[in-house]
Order: C-alpha cells, then structure tokens, then sequence
C-alpha cells in the first residue's frame, strides 16, 4: 500500500553542529585559510581549495606552514606544467608577488612559457652557448658586481667542480682564490667589471703570493692552478663548445625588477655540463641580484627539472643555502621534478635536505611502483598512497595529492578558457572534439611595471 508524503513525514530532529558531526561523518578534509588564489575544488567535499604559501606561513592561518617552499612531482601529461602557470597568473594580481621561472621545457626554441609572456608583453631572456654578441642569446657573468665578492669565489668553485667533474684540492682552491683577487684587483685598477678570462689569465700568470708566512713562488701556484686553468679554458676559449654564456660582462637589457621574469634555458643542452653550469651561476645571481633586502615583496622561483639542480652537488650546495635562509628572504621555491627516482639522495645530501625544506608537496599520478618510493619518502596515508597509481580516476589528469603541513587532499585543478589556452601542452597529441565544454573565461591583463597585473 501507497503512503503519501505527510504520512511518511519524521519530525525534525535539533541538534548542536558538535554532535551532528557523528551522525554525518566529514566526506573531506577541513578548509585551509580562505585567503589566498584558488587552485581548483577538493575532490571529496567538492569545497574550493585554496592555497597561498605566505599566507599560511602566517601564524594567524589556519593551517600554520614551517617554510614556503614546494616540491611538484607527477608523470608528464597529468598537469604539473598547468599548476605553476596558472598559479603565477592568479598571483600576479597581488601587487606584492614576484616570479622568477627557469624555463627548461619547450619546442621550436621556446619554452613552453613563451605564450603566457608574449599575453603580458614580456621578453624571456634567452640563453644560448655560443657568441652572445651575435645573436638573441644573454650572456650571464659569474664575476657580476651584484654578487658579493666572497660568493664570487664560492660560484667559481661550483663552476670548476662541475667541470673537472670532482671536488678541487685544496692547492687548487688557494690558486684559484689569489687568481680572483688579482683579476678583481686589476679590473677595478682599469674601471671595468671583472670576467672570468681576467682569472683564467691570472691563474696562467700568477703572481708570488702568501700562504701563512710561507712565499709560493710563481711556478707552484701555477702548477697548482692547472686543473682551474684548463676548466676555465672551456668557458673562455671561444673554440670551446660552453664558450659565450659567462666569458664577459653581464648583457644589457636584463631586468631584474621585472614582476615576472623567464629564463628561457630551452636551447641549452640537457645532458653534460651546461645545465648544471648555469645553475651554479644563477642562484647566487638571482640571490643577489633580483632578491632586495627590506622590501615587502614576496618572491616565488620556480625551476624545472630542478634534477639538473638536485642532482649536482656543487649547485645544490648553493641553492640549499638560497632555500634555507628563504623565509628570511620572503622567498617561495618550486621545484618541479617528474620522479623521486631522477635522483640518488644517499649520494646528495644537500638534495635531501632541500626536499626536507619543502611543507609543500603537490604528487600527480605516478606507476605502482615509483608512487610506494615516493609515499615512504614523503609519508602519505594509505588512501593517497593507493590513489597515485590510478591515472585514469582517483588521480586522473588535472588531479594531485596536495600534502600541505600535515593535511592531505585530493584536488581538482580547475582553469578558465584563456588559462587552458596558455597552459595546454598536449594539443598536438590530442584531437579536437566536436563537442568542446567551455570553461570559465577571465581577462588577461598585460604586465606594467611596478602596477599589478
């Protein structure tokens, strides 16, 4: 028999929010600070995720971050090039945030940040090996006198251990300390910045110099130098194949008070010392030079494959120091990697301890196996350690575990039509659909300096 609604109809129940939430278990995990720019909606409660790295580092927040700094891992294809893009647009409305992005992904000689530029009427500087003078390349020098002195000398040390592919003896790092100081010595003697052929040509002729009381003659230090010599010949010879990138002064035209500047290192060859050369030079460039104590600016560098930064010792060694003192600087680090497994971090404990520095780890799908490395590593529950491998749903392209301090989420990125246009990667691996869903649209404002975007 049939029962109408008045006769099926239960009387209220009253109840505090307190012990309702016995009777209607959470389906997600409580909202962070409201404050912020909106990555997407967390999948299970379907509330907007929203999420700001100096904000949170407030004590005030929510949910209170003991450093700024990110680590993004997934395969390619599932959105992790998406995330940081639209991340930096949505920033960029804030008039107090700043970016600085390592471009190392692209095709036909531009990375993959050469349309999000061109729509804020931006130019990347573009780094090329070969003859800056010639063509479109910058040319970077380690000796820049926004670096200070005693930095100098700790980049050229990376620079040389990058290159005779080992720690420096001690002989050498005194040959190569005494040749700094008579090529700045003799540089300022001429009104004019130093360059590296200024220390390559003082370790070749080096003068008698002072090791305690003890006289090094000439010939000693010379010989002392040699393996220093022969790195900087690479770098200096312009027959050498790393020749034309740090051999001279720093190129005009680099802005560094830019509110969003690309570093566009697409054209650099990925495997031997280039990549990791650059690195060495620019951190502590990028430290010195774009970072201004006592300003309130909040500034964001991104890098990716920063394997090429955690995977050498002499270039981690720097940055561990740049990500260390970060909160200090106001400075949020990304490092963006596709597995755990590009690096060997019993090997480099300065890549370990930059991960460690991270309260912030955004995790893509990933294969079975490389997603149990990574859930021990980084410590996830189970539930987010059985959704990493299930690429086609749980973790799906545009979905990522969010590990923020001690919460976990799963969150959908969501981006405007104009977002989806500047960020897709994939459109010539995909078809066009017939039937296209249109997503939210926003205007694009074209960067001006010093306004807000």
């Amino acid at each position: 028999m049939l029962r109408t609604q008045t006769q099926t109809r239960r009387r209220a129940i009253r109840s505090t929010s307190a012990n309702a939430c016995g009777l209607y278990p959470a389906v997600g995990a409580a909202s962070m600070d409201p404050r912020g720019v909106i990555i997407g909606r967390e999948a299970y409660s379907g509330k907007a995720y929203i999420f700001d790295p100096f904000i949170l580092y407030d004590p005030k927040a929510r949910v209170r971050l003991p450093s700024p700094h990110v680590l993004v891992l997934g395969k390619s294809g599932h959105g992790k090039s998406a995330l940081e893009k639209t991340y930096v647009l949505r920033q960029l409305r804030f008039r107090d945030r700043n970016f600085c992005v390592l471009d190392a992904q692209g095709e036909d000689g531009t990375g993959e940040w050469d349309g999000i530029a061109r729509e804020l009427g931006i130019k990347p500087i573009r780094l090329i090996y070969g003859d800056a003078e010639a063509g479109e390349g910058i040319r970077i020098n380690p000796l820049d006198p926004r670096i200070p002195s005693e930095h100098q000398f700790k980049v050229l040390v990376s620079m040389m251990e990058i290159l005779v592919g080992g720690p420096l003896s001690s002989q050498t790092k005194f040959a190569l300390a005494e040749a700094h100081k008579a090529a700045s010595a003799s540089a300022r003697a001429h009104g004019r910045v130093a360059v590296l052929s200024d220390v390559l040509n003082a370790l070749t002729a080096p003068r008698e110099a002072l090791l305690g009381q003890q006289a090094v003659g000439p010939e000693e230090l010379s010989a002392w130098g040699q393996p220093a010599a022969l790195a900087l010949d690479e770098l200096c010879n312009p027959d050498r194949d790393l020749a034309g990138l740090f051999d001279g002064p720093t190129s005009e035209g680099i802005d560094l008070d830019a509110r969003l500047i690309i570093f566009d290192l697409t054209r650099l060859p990925r495997e031997g010392e280039a990549m990791p050369l650059l690195m060495a030079v620019i951190g502590p460039w990028i430290r010195f030079g774009w970072i201004k104590p006592g300003d309130d600016i909040k500034r964001t560098l991104i890098v990716e494959e920063a394997w090429h930064i955690l995977s050498h010792r002499p270039v981690a060694r720097l940055f561990e120091e740049l990500v260390r003192y970060g909160r200090r600087l106001g400075l949020s680090f990304w490092a963006i990697l596709h597995h755990l497994a590009d690096l060997v971090l019993e090997e480099a404990p300065e890549a370990a301890a930059i991960l460690k520095l991270t309260a912030t780890r955004v995790v893509y799908h990933l294969d079975r196996e490389e997603a149990e490395k990574t859930a021990d590593y980084l410590g996830l529950t189970s539930w987010a350690r059985k959704s990493l491998p299930d690429g086609a749903n749980i973790c799906a392209p545009g979905r990522a575990i969010w590990q923020v301090g001690s919460r976990i989420n799963l969150v959908e990125h969501i981006r405007t039509a104009t977002e989806v246009r500047l960020t897709d990667t994939n459109r010539r691996m995909t078809e066009r659909s017939e039937i296209e869903v249109t997503p939210p649209t926003a205007p694009m404002i074209r960067l001006r300096k010093g306004a807000a975007a």
